[in-house]
């Protein structure tokens, strides 16, 4: 391992927030931020070192990964990037990043990561674990049962590895494949729905991995974007609205976009509102008291709650001073 900013002290407050089969993510995440805010400013290193060190980056990534939502699987990609040129022969970094590629909607970058990955350190079990549920997923059942077996020669027994080779063999969906817990007792607790609230955000975070390419064109042929930029991490774009033109944004990337019910979307884009006589009374009562305001924004959630901002115009407008935008 290359030398690291972090220190055995930090190491060793790093790792207490580990636990046998889980830890304190967040925690990982705000410790090492802090570490390295305060080391630049006390002149320990500069930014651009630890954002390249190879420890830093295992460990966000390894925190990022956990917390499993696909804000922070990006997050991972990130910082897991721009340590590529330090990561070779190790399995560790490959499966991380091809883990978080996956889950941002990349999953044949992910593969070729993965295949890598098992050639730079095969003794690595969890990137054959991977490998497996990569292959799979794009039509390779021999070549995943293969990996499963590499995998689970290097941790006989692991429950993982054991249930993994049984859905591949029945054909299962890479949604099926990676909808379980690491623990057969957490897993079946999982699968009978016990934990509907985690059940509820685990297939949210896989939502974000295949894109649905037909149902994400009708949706943006619902929208009519003049303009769209995708996965940066959500999507954003411009469409025509009423004459003139509205920005909105999909919190969220193209594949759990494309997850979107087609009748939904129709429904939301015909019905988007003018300010509301509520809404403009609230305006007042914040003391921000318009002459005029027009719908400036939409921002759509994952769990399809809507939001709404708006320009509003003062006295000043005539002359090039316009106040910030407000949420609704």
């Amino acid at each position: 391992m290359p030398k690291t900013i972090l220190t055995p002290e930090a190491i060793q407050t790093l790792e207490s927030y580990e636990t046998a089969f889980s830890g304190y993510y967040y925690k990982m995440i705000d410790f090492i931020q802090t570490y390295i805010q305060e080391g630049v400013k006390r002149g320990d290193f500069t930014r651009q070192q630890a954002e390249h060190d190879l420890e830093v980056a295992l460990r966000i990534s390894y925190a990022c990964n956990n917390i499993d939502d696909y804000e922070h699987y990006y997050m991972s990609c990130q910082w897991l990037e721009e340590v590529e040129d330090l990561a070779q022969g190790c399995g560790m970094w490959y499966y991380r990043y091809a883990c978080a590629l996956m889950y941002c909607g990349q999953p044949e970058k992910a593969l070729e990561y993965a295949e890598q990955g098992v050639r730079e350190q095969p003794d690595y079990p969890w990137c054959w674990l991977l490998l497996a549920q990569l292959r799979s997923h794009f039509g390779d059942q021999q070549g995943a049962l293969e990996a499963n077996a590499s995998g689970l020669a290097l941790v006989p027994g692991d429950y993982e590895f054991t249930r993994q080779e049984a859905d591949i063999r029945a054909g299962k969906s890479l949604t099926e494949l990676l909808n379980h817990y690491i623990l057969a007792e957490h897993d079946e607790k999982l699968l009978s729905g016990e934990n509907s609230a985690e059940a509820a955000e685990k297939l949210d975070a896989i939502a974000g991995i295949v894109c649905d390419t037909e149902n994400l064109a009708a949706i943006k042929a619902v929208i009519g974007p003049t303009e769209w930029e995708a996965d940066s991490p959500y999507c954003t774009f411009t469409f025509p609205y009423q004459g003139g033109s509205l920005q909105g944004v999909f919190c969220m990337n193209e594949a759990a976009l494309s997850k979107f019910d087609i009748g939904w979307v129709q429904e939301t884009f015909a019905n988007l509102p003018e300010l509301s006589a509520r809404d403009a009374k609230r305006l007042v009562q914040l003391q921000r008291i318009p002459r005029t305001a027009t719908l400036a924004q939409v921002i759509i959630e994952r769990n399809r709650d809507v939001h709404f901002t708006y320009d509003f115009n003062q006295d000043t407008w005539q002359r090039g001073q316009r106040q910030n935008p407000i949420c609704l």
